[in-house]
């Protein structure tokens, strides 16, 4: 009978514990000594000893305060729709600290202007304040501020505030693409920029000579393929005189500005990776690369007009296949020791390049020059793989190799001894890999202490 007894009391003492997140409060407070102007809440404690607000009605003015503290407990989040359709609330203000606002939790609020958002809220759930109408200042017009700290918002968040014009985004909040649907603010922005969320899917009927992506724009094109970025045509004949990134921009999906033509373009360094085909077949003059690029895919930039140099800062590690395959005008490039590898066919169809610059520091090289007016390759110390042939560099005259490379193509040369009668010059150190090919493909080899050694 003890044990029985005991057994009780355990679980009676293991189900008070597991549903204390379930068990209501009620609070009351006041504005005034006197204890007019109430607003009654109701809470409930979840399992880390913190309060989550589920519900309650508002002052005799239609204030509702959340506040950062009740009972003694510190306030989580407001719960899923724990005002939803309150006709009571004129006026609503949560104070820093509150961290998330639950699903539906104050949708349909009609007579509610637009709310005071406390700095530390970071998730508005899904529906937060869908169908609100946010009159705001101007009985007409409402305008919502959102916290830096907001660092997701949910689908439909906002959808239907028919008032709602002007938002302010925070710089790298991931937002729901339909959060802001139907809203008076969303159908101005699709005016010229078609953006859901903070991602940009089009550019429409642009004729100014600056283009300015808004500032909040996280990324260029969604990853749905039949949603994917596009431009209209009137923004593809248009010659700009800039583009410009917002800082905000994180990320750019393929082919984003193909067929764009710009005199200047700068990608900001908060893009981490260049895309494939990001403006093939469009024309750029200057393309400005920023610090904290790390990737340039495969193909980022190929089939591009009127590109002659490029700056690569010292960020990016890798450069890919086919990068500037086809860049018909570019005639000098400088690969910065922080580039490890480079991918094959990198400068293939670059009809005009006659120079490619490798700091110390690159490791792996494709041979990637075929169709191009180089007359001189010099590899650097540090390589230690080169791929490929140069078969088909036309015009190569002298190329320079170093002992250290530890992987070197057997057909480097020998492909281009059936296909060219022209001879190269071959320069490296005694006993080295590149000396026996060169010996074998009946090339003249000149022992040199290092690269500065070839002409």
């Amino acid at each position: 009978m003890r044990r029985y007894k005991n057994f009780v009391l355990v679980t009676a003492v293991i189900i008070l514990l597991f549903s204390r997140s379930r068990i209501i409060f009620s609070s009351s407070s006041t504005d005034d000594p006197q204890g007019n102007n109430k607003q009654h809440l109701t809470y409930e404690i979840n399992d880390n000893g913190e309060a989550v607000i589920t519900g309650g009605t508002s002052d005799s003015d239609g204030l509702l305060v959340i506040p950062e503290n009740i009972g003694g407990y510190h306030v989580v989040g407001v719960a899923e729709k724990a005002f939803a359709y309150s006709q009571d609330i004129r006026s609503l203000r949560i104070e820093d600290g509150v961290r998330y606002i639950g699903a539906y939790a104050f949708a349909g609020c009609r007579n509610m202007n637009t709310p005071s958002l406390g700095e530390g809220i970071q998730a508005v759930g899904e529906g937060a304040f869908r169908d609100d109408l946010f009159t705001g200042r101007v009985q007409w017009r409402g305008d919502v501020f959102l916290p830096d700290s907001i660092m997701s918002i949910d689908g439909e968040a906002f959808a239907c505030c028919s008032n709602l014009w002007e938002m302010d985004l925070p710089e790298y909040a991931d937002i729901d693409p339909e959060a802001f649907e139907e809203t008076s603010w969303q159908e101005a922005r699709d005016e010229r920029f078609q953006i859901r969320g903070s991602c940009l899917e089009k550019i429409s009927g642009n004729t100014e000579p600056v283009l300015e992506i808004p500032y909040g724009v996280t990324s260029l094109g969604r990853r749905e393929e039949l949603l994917c970025f596009q431009m209209d045509e009137i923004s593809k004949q248009t010659m700009y005189e800039e583009i410009r990134f917002p800082d905000t921009l994180t990320e750019i999906k393929e082919k984003s500005l193909e067929e764009i033509r710009v005199k200047r373009i700068e990608i900001p360094g908060s893009v981490r990776c260049i895309p494939y085909g990001l403006f093939m077949y469009g024309e750029v003059a200057e393309l400005v690369l920023s610090e904290g690029t790390v990737i340039i895919d495969n193909g980022a930039f190929a089939d591009i007009e009127g590109l002659e140099m490029i700056h690569i800062p010292n960020s990016v590690e890798k450069i890919g296949e086919f990068t500037f395959m086809g860049c018909i005008d570019l005639r000098r490039i400088t690969i910065p020791g922080t580039v490890k590898r480079i991918g094959r066919n990198a400068f293939d169809g670059c009809e005009n390049l006659t120079e490619v610059v490798y700091e110390e520091g690159t490791q792996e090289i494709s041979c990637g020059y075929d169709y191009t007016k180089i007359k001189r390759i010099q590899f650097p110390e540090s390589t230690v793989k080169i791929e490929g042939t140069l078969a088909c560099v036309e015009k190569l005259e002298r190329v320079y190799i170093p002992a250290g490379v530890e992987e070197l193509d057997d057909k480097i040369f020998s492909l281009r001894v059936e296909w060219h009668d022209d001879p190269i010059v071959v320069y490296g150190q005694k006993g080295s890999r590149a000396e026996e090919l060169a010996i074998q493909s009946g090339y003249e080899f000149i022992e040199v202490e290092n690269g500065d050694g070839m002409p």
